[in-house]
């Protein structure tokens, strides 16, 4: 299930936005919210963050992890409510309550451009030194922010999320297909519930009619309605703009003397379940009708529409967006953490391969970092000016790896957008691209493949031009190719081909020296702390499971660990009951229970032992780690020692230091010790 999240400056309007996003998305995505006047945890990661102003990002973006993708929402006047306003008598002077100073200018300024403009607004948050003790308070949903002099206050409701945000949103988390139908019926349900309100109050009050025009005036989509006797009520500007007509040649005029062809067609289509697709002036437009008063005998209608080509251009904006995001290789070797044999092996291995153009086969198990590698090799490169871009196959159906990865012209297939469109091989021209989880490449696409890294030739689906490019090409997959070669999965001309500078990530088991140093990278980033002995204490307790615990999951699991305890246990350093059940369940040894005392204590004098004979310091905190015991168990077994004088106790650097009268004895019991 896709995440969001939603941040806004106050709780109410977080609680509108939210509640808006769950009307329309359903139990398809996880939508949860928080605000800057609340407390937020560090961190927070999401497939989309929504902030409900630039004030609510500027606020929080700290709190925010920084490779989550982020939208800043355009918000719009709920006009449902907008009709409260219209009862307060012309040059009142009210005060417009929201959760901070720009957001009120904000709102008065949106119902100013609506042209509710009869009222004197004031505006008011918490924090202002100055402002007119007024008996009128009108609030976009901060009734609680209103200051005790006020009489009266009228609610309008929070602001909602601009359509145009909604539209953006469901692209990012690629959702727009199946909810664009249902966004498009539940915006309109509340244009079609506006012009019912208007018909009510244009047999009112002609002043409510000028405010329903200019509340149509303001929407995004071209509307036409008529009434019972079939005549043009309504015609608003982005409908003059779609169908070359102007309003007035329309207005009043029955629909059975419309000669213009654009509105005919309109008028004359038979739309199937209400809705129709239909080219206008070379426009492809959207076309829903409904039913006014559908319960009785009425038959005005509403036709709204929109032009497709917007939702398109919205959807390459977004496009482009994330692809200038993912065109950049953000890590370099210096990031890579690790002092193991085993890690530094491999980065000098990566590091020489950096200098070459030769394809480089990465292999890992998930979670060791494969991409992480990619970008170092990258920016390590003579190509590191140039793009870097990333394709994980197993993000990819069949039918769109060729015209992403490859490109399309014009006409290549169904949908295919005017002019075509490059693909990322293109896109990686004079860099490096980076292709993940090459192991599930279908057979069809491998071919395809193999010719583009032999020829460094590409041809887009739809033509038969070859298209040159000049492309670094580093791979890298968590299966062992070879036995899917066997069962016919993988072309072994191809393994060969990509094979040419084969280089492995060992497991993080392989790199147990590695864990800790990790454990406190993790630490100091989610904590923004720079102390390493407050980062070691605090997996002092803990560290011998950390130590013995296998990870299947690697590196990230232990990230998610870490930011798991960090989340549970906060600034109080972790115990074995804290650690996931997971983690307890595979550690299912008590360490103090795997030997009696005495072998404890007689490993405990040979680790020291050889210490001393190796001229190295060592103490409490490096036994418990090399004999996986806790450490505070340690220091009563290292008490014990020293009353048994077996042990010496020094301070500073020299740590501590066995007897000489017991150097050439193993440990025993004082009741069975020789004299001395």
């Amino acid at each position: 299930m896709k995440s969001l999240v939603v941040i806004a400056i106050g709780k109410n309007t977080a609680l509108a936005c939210r509640e808006q996003l769950h009307r329309l998305l359903g139990n398809q995505v996880n939508v949860s919210h928080y605000y800057a006047e609340g407390s937020l945890p560090h961190n927070i990661k999401a497939d989309l963050i929504l902030f409900a102003s630039q004030l609510a990002y500027r606020r929080t973006k700290p709190y925010v992890n920084k490779t989550c993708p982020i939208l800043i929402a355009r918000r719009s006047i709920n006009y449902h409510e907008v009709n409260k306003l219209f009862q307060i008598s012309a040059g009142t002077d009210v005060l417009l309550v929201n959760d901070s100073l720009a957001s009120a200018n904000q709102t008065i300024a949106l119902l100013q451009t609506l042209g509710i403009d009869h009222i004197n607004y004031y505006p008011f948050a918490q924090g202002l030194i100055s402002y007119p003790r007024l008996k009128i308070a009108v609030t976009p949903g901060e009734k609680e922010r209103v200051p005790d002099f006020v009489d009266e206050i009228i609610d309008i409701k929070a602001r909602l999320i601009d359509i145009t945000t909604l539209v953006e949103l469901l692209l990012q988390l690629r959702l727009l297909d199946l909810y664009a139908e249902f966004l498009s019926a539940n915006y309109m349900q509340d244009i079609l519930q506006l012009i019912k309100n208007g018909n009510q109050m244009i047999y009112e009050s002609n002043k409510m009619k000028t405010q329903l025009e200019t509340i149509l005036n303001t929407v995004h989509d071209g509307i036409i309605a008529t009434d019972e006797m079939r005549q043009i009520s309504v015609f608003n500007p982005i409908a003059e703009k779609l169908l070359h007509v102007q309003a007035q040649n329309a207005l009043h005029s029955p629909i059975d003397k419309i000669t213009n062809p654009n509105i005919l067609q309109i008028f004359q289509e038979k739309m199937n379940s209400q809705e129709a697709l239909l080219k206008v002036n070379g426009h492809h437009l959207l076309v829903t009708v409904s039913t006014l008063y559908p319960e009785t005998n009425d038959n005005s209608k509403v036709y709204t529409f929109k032009d497709v080509s917007e939702i398109r251009r919205l959807e390459e904006s977004v496009r482009r967006k994330l692809l200038q995001e993912h065109n950049v290789a953000r890590y370099t070797f210096a990031q890579i953490v690790g002092q193991s044999k085993k890690i530094r092996q491999t980065l000098e291995i990566a590091k020489k391969m950096s200098h070459s153009d030769s394809t480089i086969l990465i292999q890992g198990e998930s979670g060791t970092g494969k991409e992480l590698l990619a970008q170092s090799i990258h920016n390590a490169s003579p190509r590191h000016a140039g793009p870097f871009i990333a394709v994980n196959f197993a993000a990819l159906t069949e039918n769109l790896l060729e015209s992403e990865l490859f490109g399309y012209t014009e006409g290549a297939f169904t949908g295919a957008n005017k002019g075509g469109s490059s693909g990322l091989f293109e896109a990686a021209h004079k860099g490096t691209i980076f292709l993940d989880e090459i192991g599930d490449a279908p057979l069809p696409f491998q071919v395809k493949l193999l010719r583009v890294l032999q020829e460094q030739q590409i041809r887009r689906v739809g033509s038969s031009n070859l298209i040159p490019i000049d492309v670094r090409v580093i791979v890298a997959t968590n299966q062992d190719l070879k036995p899917l070669i066997k069962k016919g999965l993988f072309r072994q001309d191809l393994y060969y081909r990509l094979n040419v500078l084969p280089i492995k990530i060992p497991p993080l088991r392989e790199r147990v020296d590695d864990i800790l140093l990790l454990c406190k990278v993790f630490y100091q980033n989610y904590t923004h702390s720079k102390d390493s002995n407050q980062a070691t204490m605090y997996f002092q307790y803990i560290a011998p499971y950390l130590l013995k615990y296998n990870w299947p999951g690697n590196i990230r699991e232990l990230q998610n660990i870490v930011e798991y305890l960090l989340n549970i246990c906060q600034n109080k350093p972790p115990h074995f009951t804290d650690l996931p059940e997971e983690l307890q369940s595979s550690c299912n040894f008590k360490p103090s229970a795997a030997k009696n005392k005495n072998q404890l204590k007689a490993s405990i004098c040979q680790e020291i032992k050889q210490a001393n004979q190796e001229n190295r310091s060592i103490g409490r905190r490096s036994l418990a780690q090399n004999l996986i015991i806790p450490e505070n168990q340690v220091r009563v077994l290292l008490e014990e020692l020293a009353k048994e004088t077996w042990i010496i106790s020094q301070k500073g650097r020299s740590g501590l230091k066995i007897n000489p009268l017991y150097e050439n004895k193993q440990y025993h019991t004082p009741d069975s010790c020789d004299k001395i």
